[in-house]
């Protein structure tokens, strides 16, 4: 088919190729360019024949280059970001390829600034399935404001694991996770119905208890303290290793707000916490 084509024809198929093409010589000199590549870098241009890599201004050096996407830098619009490759056609002739990638970029740009706003709206840790930072927080709001209204009494402990590194230095992150998994499950089996645990940080986890005096609080405190003491998975009982826990425990008063509620808490946690190693 090709042999069909003729010289004119060639000719206009590349200067209206939607890529930007230019050639260079065996020194690596730019010896011709299409006019598509003239279009994308606007008035860039200028002396762009005869120039190198070496000789080229700082800002289009990336044209020659085949390492993906670059970026070229336009004071007078925004930055764009192309796909360059290169083909050596013989020993005399190189041609390079100038894709546009500026949609596609700002496609994926788009797309992770949507990740981010989307993980930040998820109610539900990825690790534990139990509710993140941000919906625990939203389930303690309106306790706070019944306790306001009606006097009702309520309680939080926060509990933090306090030596994961040292225990992943031990025996690894995916037993690491094993182990947070495994610490929320024995709270889930631990609470009541009512109460609602979210598991806020890598190392922590909030408990919100309605109806629950401070003295029963010590008591549940007590009692994971014990569960926890207990958790093993994996290596930790061959390597002699425990996790340890603080606790931070707060019963809301009058004129507490969320944040006040849990810096109470935060307040009670230990300031040197014990840690437990082989």
């Amino acid at each position: 088919m090709l042999e069909q084509l003729d010289k004119e024809t060639l000719q206009h198929i590349i200067e209206t190729s939607p890529i930007g093409i230019f050639l260079t010589d065996n020194s690596g000199t730019v010896t011709w360019y299409n006019p598509t590549l003239a279009h994308l870098l606007d008035e860039q241009l200028n002396q762009f024949k005869g120039q190198s890599a070496q000789s080229i201004s700082e800002n289009l050096k990336p044209l020659f280059s085949d390492q993906g996407i670059v970026r070229i830098q336009n004071p007078n619009a925004d930055n764009k970001h192309f796909i360059c490759t290169k083909q050596a056609l013989d020993e005399k002739i190189t041609v390079h390829f100038v894709h546009d990638a500026s949609t596609m970029h700002q496609l994926f740009t788009e797309k992770e600034e949507l990740k981010s706003i989307i993980d930040d709206m998820k109610a539900i840790d990825n690790l534990t399935g139990m509710p993140n930072k941000q919906a625990i927080l939203n389930a303690l709001e309106p306790q706070v404001s019944r306790s306001r209204r009606y006097g009702n009494v309520l309680s939080l402990i926060i509990v933090q694991l306090t030596n994961l590194q040292e225990l992943q230095n031990q025996i690894g992150e995916v037993q690491i996770c094993d182990l947070v998994i495994a610490c929320s499950h024995m709270l889930n089996d631990q609470v009541r119905w009512a109460d609602m645990i979210g598991h806020t940080d890598d190392n922590e986890f909030l408990l919100i208890l309605p109806e629950t005096s401070e003295e029963d609080t010590f008591k549940l405190k007590e009692i994971l303290n014990e569960r926890f003491a207990t958790i093993q998975v994996g290596d930790m009982a061959e390597k002699n290793l425990k996790l340890a826990t603080d606790f931070g425990v707060a019963q809301w008063r009058k004129g507490m707000d969320v944040p006040a509620f849990i810096e109470t808490a935060r307040e009670t946690l230990d300031d040197v916490p014990e840690k437990v190693t082989a």
